[in-house]
């Protein structure tokens, strides 16, 4: 007697439900991107018990009528796509035709709908069952209603702990939908208070003023590049305002929200030396390219996707956000408005006060700033210093300080970083060769592209298992910097199948840039706070330091009179 039975549709249906509705915010998220797909322009998302009572999602797309109602119960069952060329060429968010059936076999959902030639109708299933049908008053467009989510399966309902919790991932999923439709009209309330809405109208600055507000929204700057037939888009808030998390780093392909690692990462590199250490940034990355270049039949959620060019996007990407701050610079921040308060930083945790070395001179006799033709610090005063580590001075518009530290980092780093750059690949043969012993993950790797790292300076020589000598380096690296380099250009072909050299120079100028800049507590004298104001002025970011940490704040002449109650 056979052994094996083919399961029920309903209990298939369950099982689906595993991976497609793992919380509320996932059923969520595939109703929205239904409502997307169906050409909508105003979509209305009203929560009731932090989702777990109810989720409705009412839109005003191109509707179904009652046959097809029906259908969309049904499993692989789908408008989307009809045969095996559109399997490779999707363009909707929907595709799979598993969320709708999954969800009705956990939960009680109610379908109502009407297309532009049909009768409205309402149909129901509960727990995977049909329920209830009828003909349904509502306009052109479809009503969906999910209803006491997880109600049949009560381990899922135990892995729910905070109903609060589940509220704030139905919102991100809202933010998401709205920061990548912004020609949709969003509205979403809960417990019939309105929490988020966005009007429709294109305007990436009013999205982001919805979503994250408006300090967030005036910090706004986007830049658009094109390669080939990639084109990406970034909206990004300057680094003023960060986060501690990398959740509000957006990245869309082809208008899909997806998580991908390389990509996330690829934009914090993109903010350089503008972000702190273990702060990320808020930003919008539109990826847009051939939909045959990019698989999204990778898992049933489809948050993941598969690129035949991912490491170049990557790339792409870094460049973009560097592109956009180059030609929009940042400005001092107004420390008595920032988001944050301003915490003092000494400077001392980058410092090694056992090391001495020699080092490069800040302050050299022939030195002569080079007057960039937009002057990105205006001109002040200086009138004195506080703590011996932030110097102090003033103009028409304010009070500003600038710790002597990061400004001495900062003009060091700019200077060592150009130097290292101009340098040719000239090698210099070590007499006695540096063993090194490599993971067999790293051995493979080298051993790979021996060749391609031999080009950057670096020769090496198989010596047994695992085991590899370096014979020459470049000449502008010393000995004490090796071990960055060596496994810097092992890590970077790994993750990105190519070496940067500028990323790997950038990471040694801000080693020796800090080394050697000027100590908190320092006393200076006027021609040496004047030489670094003027080095600052002729930096192309004076406004951080290699690290990040801001180089100098302001305080407002208007914002100091209101704390004396000067200004009411």
């Amino acid at each position: 007697m056979a052994k094996i039975i083919k399961l029920d549709d309903r209990l298939s249906n369950m099982i689906a439900a595993g991976e497609v509705v793992t919380r509320p915010a996932s059923a969520l998220k595939e109703l929205l991107e239904n409502a997307i797909d169906a050409k909508s322009s105003q979509i209305e998302i009203h929560l009731k018990g932090n989702g777990l009572d109810e989720i409705k999602v009412i839109d005003n797309g191109v509707g179904m009528d009652k046959e097809d109602i029906h259908l969309a119960f049904l499993r692989h069952a789908t408008s989307k796509i009809k045969n095996e060329y559109d399997l490779s060429h999707i363009k909707s968010l929907g595709f799979r035709g598993e969320a709708i059936p999954a969800i009705a076999s956990v939960s009680k959902m109610t379908i109502a709908s009407k297309t532009i030639d049909s009768l409205p109708y309402e149909v129901t299933y509960e727990g995977g069952k049909l329920s209830s049908e009828h003909p349904s008053p509502i306009n052109i467009g479809t009503a969906v209603t999910v209803s006491e989510l997880f109600y049949n399966v009560p381990a899922r309902l135990k892995y729910i702990k905070s109903p609060q919790l589940e509220l704030s991932y139905m919102l991100e999923v809202c933010d998401e939908m709205m920061l990548s439709n912004p020609n949709i009209a969003f509205l979403v309330t809960h417990d019939g208070k309105t929490l988020r809405q966005s009007y429709g109208d294109s305007n990436y600055e009013h999205l982001f003023s919805s979503v994250y507000g408006t300090e967030v929204a005036q910090n706004l700057i986007s830049y658009e590049s094109k390669q080939e037939d990639i084109k990406i888009t970034s909206y990004l808030i300057k680094p003023v305002i960060t986060r501690s998390k990398k959740n509000d780093i957006v990245i869309l392909v082809n208008n899909r929200t997806i998580k991908n690692y390389l990509l996330i990462n690829s934009v914090i590199e993109g903010y350089h030396t503008h972000l702190m250490v273990s702060r990320y940034p808020i930003a919008l990355i539109r990826i847009e390219l051939d939909t045959s270049l990019v698989d999204v039949n990778v898992h049933p959620q489809k948050r993941e996707i598969k690129f035949s060019n991912e490491y170049l996007i990557a790339n792409l990407i870094r460049d973009n956000i560097r592109n956009a701050f180059s030609s929009k610079p940042l400005t001092i921040p107004d420390v008595l408005k920032s988001e944050e308060k301003y915490v003092k930083v000494s400077g001392f945790e980058y410092l090694m006060e056992t090391v001495n070395e020699p080092t490069l001179p800040l302050f050299e006799e022939s030195y002569e700033p080079s007057k960039p033709q937009t002057q990105k610090l205006e001109e002040m005063d200086y009138i004195g210093s506080y703590a011996g580590t932030y110097l102090l001075f003033q103009n028409t518009n304010g009070l500003y300080l600038i710790d002597q530290h990061a400004a001495a980092e900062r003009i060091r780093y700019e200077k060592i970083y150009k130097r290292l750059g101009d340098l040719k690949i000239d090698k210099k043969q070590l007499l006695t060769p540096i063993s090194y012993q490599f993971k067999p993950s790293e051995a493979t790797i080298l051993g790979q592209n021996l060749s391609l790292i031999e080009s950057y300076g670096l020769t090496f020589e198989m010596f047994g298992d695992y085991i590899f000598l370096l014979r020459t380096l470049p000449s502008w690296l010393e000995e004490k910097d090796l071990d960055y380099m060596v496994y810097g250009l092992i890590e970077q072909l790994r993750d990105y199948q190519k070496i940067d050299l500028s990323k790997l120079r950038d990471q040694l100028a801000k080693d020796i840039s800090c080394k050697g800049a000027i100590k908190a507590n320092k006393a200076l004298s006027l021609d040496e706070v004047n030489h670094l104001f003027l080095g600052l002025q002729d930096c192309e970011n004076p406004y951080y330091c290699p690290h990040g940490r801001p180089v100098v704040i302001k305080f407002t002449q208007y914002e100091i009179e209101k704390l004396f109650k000067r200004i009411v």
